[in-house]
């Protein structure tokens, strides 16, 4: 089995309250500036991203035209990512233009313009992300499942409308600024060539903010499918799971990677045996677990044939009842920890894969702890754990069943 990286050579480097992954061969230098600005905290539909996007389209001393023509010049590419609680700012860049465009950055981040044409202009085009969404059926059941799950007054629960992109207006976006970007960012993280950056971060002061939304502790719900019509489309996408029990680094959650991805997370588990290479009713069927501040979700989800969806549904239960009825082989079981071993190898093959992974860790307060339970897992877990593992989490009398489409 392939064994995966000691926890400790996963860490980075801290210098002035920044973050680093140095790599002295990689020519390019990548920034992620972290803030708690997500739309957990926003107090209107779609601010949270819109604050985020027009950070880094014009300052209140440069332009978009200008910012653009700055950016391009030197082939600077930055991202703008805003989820349930995290906004995050990632800038890669090339070493040699980093005294050039950190004092840029800055300004970015501390006197962004938020100029009505340049909003406007981001509205129009969400309002019709958001409107082809809604004739998605993968969008449609994520969202049916999440507001089953939390309610529609849950930040994971609530969903903006096009109508939303209308009401927005620069004093909304000021408004978010103030109170979620003002005192500072949460993080700052710097990878690549970054061994001699000369202070240039040092003055950007970083703050945590430990107020976190909290999910509702999980209940069991009866399974009695929700479903979502749309007369238009020819599949149908479901969505099956539930709000897990678990901490992040309960050493179950660990043994739970294992199961999850025996049962639904490569290529030859065994929902994808069944449903896709035996039953042909989709092309893909995964399972998932997904790490939220206070809670663990579970999930399953395919685009499904037309007319199969119920079929579908059945064997997905039935694969379900397997594992908590079934001894799992230990042939199969050693394939799925090589295979989840490699997965964990690959995700952290490269400096800048590393530091994205320790951003996603630290928007959800996961540490290296899980990744010493996992190394664990693969070395002892035995498949009468997992057997037992799955009554006690993957019963689908507990899970909610969602679908979209036909």
């Amino acid at each position: 089995m392939i064994s995966i990286p000691s926890p400790d050579t996963l860490q980075p480097t801290k210098h002035n309250g920044c973050y680093l992954f140095p790599s002295a061969s990689t020519p390019l230098l990548k920034l992620d500036i972290l803030f708690e600005a997500g739309s957990a905290y926003q107090h209107r539909p779609l601010c949270a991203a819109a604050t985020s996007k027009l950070l880094s389209v014009a300052t209140t001393d440069i332009d978009a035209l200008r910012m653009a023509e700055f950016l391009d010049f030197r082939g600077i590419v930055i991202e703008a990512n805003s989820d349930i609680y995290q906004s995050a700012l990632t800038v890669y860049m090339l070493r040699r233009f980093a005294d050039q465009a950190l004092p840029i950055v800055k300004r970015m981040i501390t006197q962004p313009a938020f100029n009505s044409d340049d909003l406007l202009t981001w509205c129009r085009k969400k309002k019709n992300e958001i409107a082809a969404l809604e004739q998605q059926t993968p969008h449609l059941a994520r969202r049916l499942f999440y507001r089953t799950l939390f309610g529609d007054t849950h930040p994971l629960g609530r969903y903006a409308t096009p109508d939303d992109a209308d009401r927005l207006t620069p004093d909304d976006l000021r408004r978010h600024f103030d109170q979620c970007y003002l005192h500072g960012p949460s993080a700052i993280v710097l990878s690549g060539d970054c061994e001699s950056l000369d202070g240039m971060m040092d003055d950007i002061e970083c703050v945590v903010d430990n107020t976190y939304h909290q999910a509702p502790p999980a209940t069991p719900l009866p399974l009695s499918p929700l479903h979502y019509p749309l007369p238009s489309a020819t599949q149908t996408s479901i969505r099956i799971g539930r709000i897990l029990p678990l901490r992040w680094d309960d050493p179950d959650y660990a043994d739970l990677t294992l199961l999850t991805t025996l049962l639904g997370g490569y290529f030859g588990s065994r929902l994808m045996s069944n449903l896709r290479e035996d039953k042909g009713y989709t092309y893909g069927i995964y399972a998932r677990t997904q790490i939220y501040r206070g809670c663990i979700v579970f999930y399953i989800t395919a685009d499904i044939a037309a007319g199969a969806a119920d079929n579908a549904r059945n064997e997905i239960v039935r694969e379900l009842r397997r594992l908590a009825d079934e001894p799992i082989p230990d042939d199969e079981l050693d394939l799925v920890k090589t295979v989840l071993a490699a997965d964990f190898v690959r995700s952290v093959d490269g400096i800048f894969e590393r530091s994205a992974r320790f951003c996603d860790m630290f928007a959800t307060g996961v540490t290296e702890r899980f990744t010493t339970n996992l190394a664990h897992s693969l070395q002892y877990t035995t498949p009468s754990q997992l057997r037992q593992l799955a009554r006690r989490l993957l019963s689908p009398d507990q899970m909610v069943f969602c679908s979209a489409g036909l």
